[in-house]
């Protein structure tokens, strides 16, 4: 995939995960029309929280990072269309305007993260991630940074502390912070 691209852009008040996945109604046309074009060119869209302003018209600043999608499953109904997106990689938006009613941005697509092991202090989350994952053998195999993108995107906190999440570079760290959250540590990402 290139490096640096131009991609439009979904802003809502939630945050995606790579190998997260985010059920959404779309009914917005201008959202329609991406989610149409994204789907006839099999191309991925970007996913950032707003950090400013209003979800509807031009009033949305995104957050600086976000993360590609990718649909997976859609459906629909008089209007609406009900779509499923998974995560893909993170970037870093570098520029960005509004073309007509919707974003589009100028971004530089983020490494992978490094394959670690999952940190025994934070062997005490391998319960829910089963219970997220449905499968023991599959969480026995999961990487630092796999267990925590399935973890923070499950994760019941502010969008807020789920983008520090995002932005975080550090597998292990983020793991350590999601388990201060769970701990009832809000704004502890």
């Amino acid at each position: 995939m290139e490096n640096d691209r131009v991609t439009p852009l979904f802003l809502l008040r939630t945050v995606l995960f790579p190998q997260g996945l985010l059920a959404l109604r779309v009914f917005e046309p201008r959202y329609l029309d991406m989610i149409s074009a994204s789907l006839r060119h099999a191309r991925d869209f970007g996913i950032c929280l707003i950090r400013s302003g209003a979800e509807v018209r031009q009033g949305a600043v995104p957050a600086g990072v976000g993360t590609l999608a990718r649909v997976v499953d859609w459906g629909g109904e008089a209007g609406v269309l009900h779509i499923q997106v998974e995560g893909q990689e993170r970037f870093s938006i570098i520029d960005w305007e509004y073309q007509g009613q919707l974003a589009q941005a100028q971004i530089k697509c983020w490494p992978a993260e490094p394959i670690l092991p999952l940190p025994r202090e934070a062997r005490d989350l391998l319960p829910i991630l089963v219970e997220l994952l449905g499968d023991a053998g599959v969480v026995r195999q999961l990487d630092a940074s796999s267990a925590g993108m399935h973890l923070a995107q499950a994760l019941p906190a502010p969008a807020e502390d789920k983008q520090r999440l995002l932005e975080l570079q550090d597998p292990v760290e983020r793991l350590r912070r999601i388990r201060t959250l769970l701990r009832g540590g809000a704004g502890q990402a």
